[in-house]
């Protein structure tokens, strides 16, 4: 779990690639915002992908190689592994006597046990763990399923390149930080996060194809759409606390960068670089002429 849980809990539960993009395809999006000694790119990285699957462009892979550091959401390394391994012992379990089929309603308990069946999850190891946890490892599940790796993403992968080149790498939230996110949700907001999910696996795969297929081709616009409608489906509190409230901290962040000087490549999830409360936009709202995509 320790990679790439923020876009697996909320696009759908997954972004599922099956192809390649085009070969006359410019690639996924990428901005670009400059001033007298500062380069900052940004770019909508997907967390769990297939092998096979070639996301790099000329143009993502020349601004990379032109960045000083680079900018993750998050560590994921083996210590930020068991960071979040001890936080989901303190927080990610029910209490003692509440099962997570309790806190359901007949209907959702119902699709949980379908849902478990289709993705061959032991319906009974889910039983101790709050909604959010479960609804990630169901997601998890769904990626494991369809042949996806958090190993081919582009944090791992970039994380890889970064190495190689003895680039610097920066994150923008800690282990404790971005698991508190899914924890301090409501207990009605961590309910709906998992019966969305739910129905998500269950009803809307065919979205999953989707949005791989319009971030791969940088189909920006189709890809907000299809964005805006998974976040509403996923409520104003979650959306807020696991997008909105997060955009307005990195952005706030790239305003400091952008105050120093040097090159950074920013790779976060593709849904906050997503539409009118997305990073790009919330920096042209500050001012910067943001170029792309």
């Amino acid at each position: 779990m320790r990679r790439g849980m923020f876009w697996t809990a909320i696009a759908c539960a997954a972004l599922v690639a099956t192809c390649a993009p085009a070969p006359q395809s410019r690639g996924p999006a990428l901005w670009r915002l400059t001033d007298a000694d500062s380069e900052i790119y940004l770019f909508g990285s997907v967390h769990v992908l297939p092998q096979d699957l070639q996301w790099k462009s000329q143009r993502i892979v020349a601004a990379f190689n032109r960045a000083d550091v680079v900018w993750f959401e998050t560590p994921t390394d083996d210590a930020a592994a068991q960071k979040i391994a001890v936080i989901i012992s303190q927080t990610g379990v029910n209490a003692p006597g509440v099962t997570l089929s309790s806190r359901l309603a007949p209907a959702d308990r119902a699709r949980l046990q379908r849902v478990t069946t289709v993705l061959g999850v032991d319906p009974l190891a889910l039983q101790q763990l709050r909604p959010w946890l479960a609804a990630l490892q169901l997601s998890l599940a769904q990626l494991h399923m369809q042949g996806q790796s958090p190993d081919a993403g582009v944090e791992a992968t970039l994380h890889a390149d970064a190495t190689a080149l003895a680039k610097h790498t920066a994150y923008f939230e800690t282990a404790e930080e971005q698991m508190a996110i899914f924890a301090t949700l409501s207990p009605q907001a961590e309910l709906a996060f998992l019966t969305t999910t739910l129905r998500q696996i269950e009803e809307d795969a065919e979205d999953t194809a989707t949005l791989n297929r319009l971030w791969a081709t940088g189909d920006v616009a189709a890809f907000d759409r299809l964005v805006a409608k998974l976040t509403d489906d996923a409520g104003p509190e979650t959306a807020e606390a696991l997008i909105y409230a997060r955009n307005g901290r990195f952005a706030a962040d790239i305003d400091a960068m952008m105050k120093g000087k040097g090159r950074a490549f920013v790779a976060v999830g593709a849904a906050h670089m997503s539409g009118e409360r997305g990073v790009p936009a919330l920096l042209r709202g500050r001012g910067y002429v943001v170029e792309g995509p």
